[in-house]
């Protein structure tokens, strides 16, 4: 499959073999300016739902950037891409991000929860100002609404507090 750029500031489209593209050109900077990007599918949390009303279900694809052969802390980005199939081909309609401020090195992370028409809910996990690149122990309830063609948080609700050290 091949997915937008733009999430893991790439100026070329990526194509995933197997979910995964090793040392992706990009915009991002790591250990160096431009620094290139590993880009992982992560197909295990899928989710399915008919967010258009079309009758026909879009497709959300998690998707994570990190800087080529490293850790944790060199995380640089985490997205929901949603993606419409009704014309035959994927069509990005949205990428969705995280609605809790960044606090830390690694980006925070969505999980899609549910896709009905006009809405996606989305849990997720923040880093605290005391959290461990390992661990972020924050976590919200976040909601997107469907309209018009356009996809726009509306909610983010925080169920656990982050860490405050």
């Amino acid at each position: 499959m091949t997915i937008p750029g733009s999430l893991c500031r790439s100026p070329d489209s990526i194509r995933l073999r197997d979910g995964v593209a090793l040392n992706v050109p990009s915009h991002f900077d790591g250990p160096e300016p431009n620094f290139p990007q590993d880009v992982s599918a992560r197909t295990d949390q899928l989710a399915f739902g008919d967010l258009t009303g079309d009758g026909q279900d879009e497709a959300a694809l998690p998707v994570l950037c990190a800087n080529h052969n490293s850790t944790a802390a060199g995380q640089t980005a985490m997205g929901i891409m949603v993606f419409d199939g009704s014309s035959g081909q994927p069509k990005l309609l949205t990428t969705l991000n995280s609605q809790q401020k960044r606090q830390g090195e690694p980006p925070n992370f969505l999980e899609v929860r549910q896709i009905t028409r006009s809405r996606i809910v989305a849990d997720e996990t923040f880093y605290g100002p005391a959290d461990a690149n390992c661990c972020p122990s924050g976590h919200a309830s976040d909601v997107w609404r469907y309209s018009n063609g356009t996809v726009k948080p509306i909610r983010s609700a925080v169920t656990v507090a982050p860490s405050s050290g």
